[in-house]
């Protein structure tokens, strides 16, 4: 008789729910510090950002935009943590002879590979992101690369609006209220007190400028490092998508035996065939 290995089944998330959360210690520190970066980023950048381009309106149209591509960037985020990245199912009894996963003991088909995190079988497997808290697979590559699209677009919203602020913060530079001179040795009491007010209102708004200053100045350092970062990532995804390859075809070198088609078909299988403007919506 075959002896069946017992399977830990309470750490895996089962992909019969509706919805799929990984609970991975490094994944919930990497969630949590992405959503404190994207909302500290909105925040400063609707409180204290500068858009360079146009009046008013034009002020107004580009706030409107960015909120846009930030509401675009959570709805991918979640829906790439929250989607199942394609398990192979584990209730399938396979045939004698089939190939199958000695670790999580389920049908293990072409280019599925296991994850030692989320212990499971990942059908079309590219990687396992900390940052999503889940893996990127057949079922939510789509929304993986969404997510870092729009994260990429809103660190260079957050660089332009920012790098506006210090120019105008260049330009407007409030000057340090002088003393009044006093006339024969004597000064003017009333003309003293409203020096003392304008020095206090002065110096108040210098620790204010100087925070302002400090946070712009961090988010956008993070938002050129971040940018850069998606920007790799998303170049490095659609090129695996139009090869019709993954990041572990590509470390494991079998990137060379990937069925060779037309881009155009790599991309609608991971996007889908409807019209275009649904490619932009996770």
């Amino acid at each position: 008789l075959e002896m069946q290995l017992p399977v830990e089944r309470s750490a895996r998330p089962e992909s019969s729910g509706r919805i799929w959360c990984i609970c991975d210690g490094c994944g919930i520190v990497c969630l949590c510090i992405a959503y404190t970066l994207l909302l500290v980023s909105n925040f400063t950048v609707l409180r204290l950002g500068r858009w360079p381009f146009g009046g008013e309106s034009c002020q107004r149209f580009f706030a409107i935009g960015y909120e846009a591509i930030f509401g675009l960037s959570i709805w991918s985020h979640l829906a790439c943590m929250l989607t199942d990245p394609g398990a192979c199912p584990m209730d399938v009894e396979y045939a004698e002879g089939e190939r199958h996963c000695t670790k999580c003991r389920a049908p293990k088909p072409a280019r599925a590979h296991h994850c030692s995190t989320c212990r499971r079988c990942i059908m079309k497997m590219d990687h396992h992101c900390p940052w999503v808290n889940n893996c990127v697979g057949a079922r939510n590559q789509k929304h993986f690369l969404l997510f870092l699209f729009y994260t990429a677009l809103q660190c260079v919203g957050a660089a332009l609006s920012l790098a506006a602020y210090f120019a105008d913060s260049a330009v407007v530079m409030p000057h340090r209220p002088r003393k009044p001179v006093a006339f024969l040795g004597k000064q003017d009491p009333a003309v003293e007190a409203a020096w003392r007010e304008e020095l206090k209102k002065y110096s108040e708004s210098q620790v204010r400028n100087e925070a302002d200053l400090f946070c712009c100045v961090l988010i956008f350092l993070v938002a050129i490092i971040f940018g850069l970062f998606t920007c790799i990532m998303f170049c490095d995804q659609a090129s695996n998508i139009a090869s019709n390859t993954t990041g572990i075809d590509v470390i494991k070198g079998k990137d060379k035996e990937a069925v060779q088609r037309p881009w155009r078909e790599s991309v609608q299988e991971v996007m889908g065939r409807g019209p275009f403007w649904r490619w932009l919506l996770p």
